[in-house]
């Protein structure tokens, strides 16, 4: 049940690693997710709050350390479990990205952990991107990840069709036919 792809523009560049302008957009709209997340968090916590010790209703404040502490941890959490589960967090979806391993699979959990920590960390890393050639950020390089196009829909259960190959670290789309 993969989905197939209308615009040529889209069909050329799929499985191709991602440039800076699509990846920083992706990123600003994970940073506004997990700050939505983080901000749930707080609302959760005044509700339970509220029904434990009564009126009024009041969000948590928190000490300066420990509020970057949370964002922080809300962020590597968010980032981590999308990309563990299917290689895109809510930016990266709309943004059409996916982020995979060397051989075009999908991360484990550790890695996807390791990856999201160095994001949350070392954000400029991403800037790497515009002196990179293969388009890799310092994340990339280190945990051996790479973010590619991908417009199509894979269930997890389901391998891609054969002109729907994961990506090679090259790049280039991985076809059984033809050697990387």
């Amino acid at each position: 049940m993969t989905q197939v792809i209308r615009y040529a523009e889209a069909r050329t560049l799929q499985g191709h690693r991602a440039g800076f302008a699509s990846r920083a957009v992706a990123d600003a709209i994970d940073l506004g997710v997990a700050w939505l997340l983080g901000l749930l968090g707080l609302v959760a916590a005044g509700v339970v709050g509220y029904l434990l010790t009564g009126p009024p209703l009041r969000l948590p404040v928190l000490p300066n350390w420990l509020d970057a502490t949370a964002g922080a941890a809300v962020a590597v959490a968010y980032l981590a479990l999308s990309w563990a589960a299917t290689g895109r967090s809510v930016g990266k979806q709309l943004a059409g990205l996916r982020v995979v391993d060397r051989a075009g699979q999908r991360l484990s959990l550790w890695r996807s952990f390791c990856r999201a920590v160095l994001y949350v960390l070392f954000p400029v890393g991403l800037l790497w991107v515009l002196a990179s050639r293969y388009n890799a950020s310092v994340q990339d390089l280190v945990v051996g990840t790479a973010v590619v196009y991908d417009w199509a829909y894979h269930p997890a259960d389901e391998a891609p069709a054969p002109g729907d190959r994961p990506p090679s670290p090259t790049g280039m789309v991985m076809d059984a036919r033809r050697p990387i």
